[in-house]
């Protein structure tokens, strides 16, 4: 008959089992330094793409327009601060615009020249000018 074994199984030695004190310090000190480096350049990257969606949310409204007035065969102004005559664009929570005089679509659908500047809590972040007739929005910086 073969001996029965009553040791239950496990590490050899109890000093080899896990990681030690040190090795967890040093990851983590690995890791918060990947993160302070990672997460500035992580911020600007949504604050440019935050710029971003806001200039192809603006130049979408202006061709939504325009496309209305050459439907409408009627002329069509674009103006920052609210009049009987004029339409105003919509803006995300935290952006406005404005404009260094309202924009004027043609019943054709043409746009005349324009600069716009597009501000996030009253910070520039960016200037556009009207690059065509066509509604085309360029940006400057």
């Amino acid at each position: 008959m073969a001996p029965t074994s009553t040791t239950t199984p496990g590490p050899e030695r109890a000093g080899e089992a896990g990681f030690s004190l040190l090795e967890m310090l040093v990851v983590l000190a690995l890791v918060a330094l990947t993160v302070a480096v990672v997460l500035p350049s992580g911020a600007v990257m949504l604050d440019r793409v935050g710029a971003h969606a806001a200039f192809f949310d603006v130049q979408r409204q202006l061709s939504d327009l325009r496309l209305a007035a050459y439907r409408a065969e009627t002329p069509t102004v674009v103006a920052d601060t609210p009049t009987p005559e004029a339409v105003q664009l919509t803006m995300k929570s935290g952006w406005s615009y404005s404009l260094d005089h309202p924009i004027r679509i043609s019943e054709g659908g043409a746009c005349g020249p324009a600069a716009v500047t597009l501000s996030r809590r009253g910070k520039t972040v960016m200037h556009l000018r009207m690059a065509d007739a066509a509604c085309h929005l360029l940006r400057l910086d």
